[in-house]
């Protein structure tokens, strides 16, 4: 499972399930083709695209590497 697969999963819980809408896809700035790929594990993501992620689940990106 990837980091950020994990990090998703520690984030939801009973009442709270992580689904992707237009304001998360414009705030990593992802598409959401290219978020699958990476969600899947099919695609390195950019630094950049790292720092996104983190800021948006309020994490250090050293957690995502």
């Amino acid at each position: 499972m990837t980091k950020i697969k994990l990090i998703i999963k520690e984030r939801e819980g009973d009442h709270f399930i992580f689904k992707p809408d237009k304001s998360f896809y414009e705030s990593v700035k992802i598409n959401q083709k290219r978020w699958g790929q990476i969600y899947r594990d099919e695609i390195d993501p950019t630094i950049s695209e790292l720092k996104a992620i983190a800021s948006f689940f309020g994490i250090e990106v050293s957690q995502l590497i």
